[in-house]
């Protein structure tokens, strides 16, 4: 059959579209401002989301989740101003864990609560600070922002970081409601006094080019990502106009005084709508309805048949998103051969992004793998935490630099982390199996360990093409069941267009002098990893940094090179302890 060109690249350890994770799960965030999409909401969680699990569970053996985020509710979250965080994180995680649609926006006529920013860069705050202060106006502004906003230079850039509530205003986690109810008044007013003067700032700024147009955006935080796993679903109550004056009118519009419409959210949302959205949304995600308002608001009653419509909508463009990404990734069936392939990739990519440093290392690895006289296998070996398999990681990416110009195909396994890498049995199995759909060699699944190394190393390593390289890697062998450990499974020989590399810790279950004994002790095929000197510390952290934007003060740097200073030999997990 003919294999997809994205399955083969899987196959031979080539693939740069991996995910994150090995996904199985479809993750559904779902935002909206809470109190006038309650009746949707609940007809969602009562009517479709039980259809959608059912879906996705019968035809792909999925998970339909959804995360509801109810903008707007004060919690833990709004103390410490995490709930944006909170959401945006949320939304990271839909796009990066779920397979199909992320997220889905019920729009009607409010715009919602609109928190002020927990976090400015500092050149940005002191621009705007500025600005307010030259506006002289009467009530204090500028004091409120510098009462409010702190440096934090441990940020990368610096910035200034909104305080803690109750850091100012004690009360607003009292026991007692009416002082908290008092507390969190107070709090609305200075949330607002503050997003307003930032916001005229940023106005001003933006109007003498002081600042650029996705800065001043920022303080109109919506969610960034919206693509082909987003869909949009916008009610326009047309007569809302006339009703302004019913008293559960205020939980579908935002108003500022009795009747009056909040021109700044009716201006953020016209934008969202009608800018915004229609910007990154092909006009198939998004869906419009029109409906008269009710003295009882949207329910499902007087509003049955827009309820209908919506549930329809909402299922069948769900379905339709969930099926086309399911499809086009890399749910290819239930091969378990590509599954087990995949997971290996998968953490391959996650070492390989934390890599560091180990020329040394690396440059032997080099050596042995250009070596055109050497046919045995090579063994990496070091204590626990040293980072070998981060070398081992590395190199699979490394091969195809090392071999230039070839066709080269790579075999990874970091044993003992799936089902199928934990014994030696189904390693080889699993190994050969792979060998045989890359090169199409037949291959037959013997019951023993002696009769698939005996295939491995005379029948099908043997038919591999002249024009075809290989790379077998093999991380950790202390963490197969212990009838791998006398190491007589390995192969002595490879033919000359496959190399072998090995990993082990040097005093597990013999392993160590097993490998000695059957390689006969050559120097060349046994190389050490050192734990780290103190000196390349500095080097790896400030590469972490960078990585997370992050950055440490003076006292924070010596107080970490001390440290590591009093070890002689410091091994990378416990830097990463110390690190995160």
């Amino acid at each position: 059959s003919m294999k997809s060109s994205y399955y083969l690249d899987i196959l031979r350890g080539r693939s740069q579209q991996l995910p994150d994770v090995r996904s199985k799960i479809v993750r559904v965030f779902v935002s909206s401002t809470f109190s006038d999409t309650l009746t949707e909401r609940d007809s969602l969680i009562e009517n479709i989301f039980p259809k959608l699990k059912d879906y996705c569970r019968e035809k792909y053996g999925l998970e339909f989740q959804y995360a509801d985020m109810r903008w707007g509710i004060q919690t833990e979250s709004a103390n410490n101003h995490g709930e944006v965080t909170t959401c945006i994180k949320e939304i990271e995680l839909c796009k990066k864990y779920s397979v199909a649609t992320n997220f889905v926006v019920l729009l009607s006529h409010r715009y919602g609560s609109r928190p002020i920013p927990a976090q400015i860069r500092a050149s940005l705050f002191d621009l705007l600070k500025e600005t307010v202060l030259n506006e002289q106006n009467e009530n204090h502004d500028a004091e409120l922002l510098t009462q409010w906003y702190r440096l934090d230079t441990n940020c990368m850039p610096p910035a200034y970081v909104l305080q803690n509530i109750s850091s100012i205003i004690p009360h607003f986690i009292s026991k007692n409601t009416d002082e908290v109810k008092q507390a969190d008044k107070e709090w609305k007013d200075i949330n607002n006094r503050i997003r307003l003067c930032l916001r005229q700032a940023a106005e001003t700024c933006l109007q003498r080019g002081q600042i650029t147009e996705p800065d001043y955006d920022n303080f109109f935080i919506s969610a960034k990502d919206a693509n082909e796993r987003t869909l949009c679903f916008l009610r326009e109550i047309v007569d809302i106009q006339n009703h302004l004056s019913d008293e559960k009118v205020r939980k579908y519009i935002d108003i500022s005084s009795e009747t009056v419409i909040d021109q700044e959210a009716e201006k953020l949302l016209d934008r969202l709508k009608n800018v915004r959205i229609p910007a990154v949304l092909k006009s198939q995600n998004i869906f419009k309805y029109k409906l008269h308002w009710s003295s009882n608001g949207i329910n499902r009653q007087e509003h049955s048949q827009y309820i209908e419509e919506f549930n329809n909508d909402f299922y069948t463009a769900m379905k339709e998103q969930i099926d086309r990404c399911v499809q086009s990734r890399y749910t290819i069936g239930s091969d378990s051969l590509q599954h087990e392939v995949l997971e290996h990739a998968i953490q391959c990519k996650t070492y390989v992004a934390k890599f560091h440093g180990r020329i040394d290392v690396l440059s032997k690895l080099e050596k042995f793998v250009k070596n055109n006289i050497e046919y045995r296998p090579c063994v990496v070996y070091g204590e626990s935490g040293c980072g070998k398999t981060s070398v081992i990681a590395k190199t699979a990416t490394e091969i195809f630099k090392w071999w230039p110009n070839r066709s080269v195909s790579v075999i990874l396994r970091f044993l003992g982390t799936t089902p199928v890498s934990s014994t030696i049995y189904k390693t080889l199995l699993s190994i050969s199996g792979q060998i045989s759909e890359l090169y199409n060699i037949p291959m037959t699944a013997y019951p023993t360990v002696n009769q698939l190394r005996d295939q491995l190393e005379l029948n099908l390593l043997s038919q591999i093409r002249d024009n075809e390289y290989l790379l077998i890697l093999l991380d950790s062998i202390d963490q197969l069941h212990s009838d791998a450990y006398d190491c007589k499974w390995l192969p002595i020989e490879f033919p000359f267009n496959v190399k072998c590399i090995v990993s082990t810790l040097p005093d597990h279950g013999n392993i160590l002098e097993n490998l000695k004994h059957i390689l006969i002790e050559n120097e060349n095929l046994f190389i050490h990893v050192p734990p780290f000197e103190p000196s390349t510390v500095e080097i790896v952290y400030n590469d972490w940094l960078e990585m997370k934007q992050r950055s440490l003060s003076t006292e924070q740097r010596l107080f970490i090179n001390n440290l590591m200073n009093k070890k002689h030999n410091i091994l990378p997990l416990f830097m990463k302890l110390m690190f995160d």
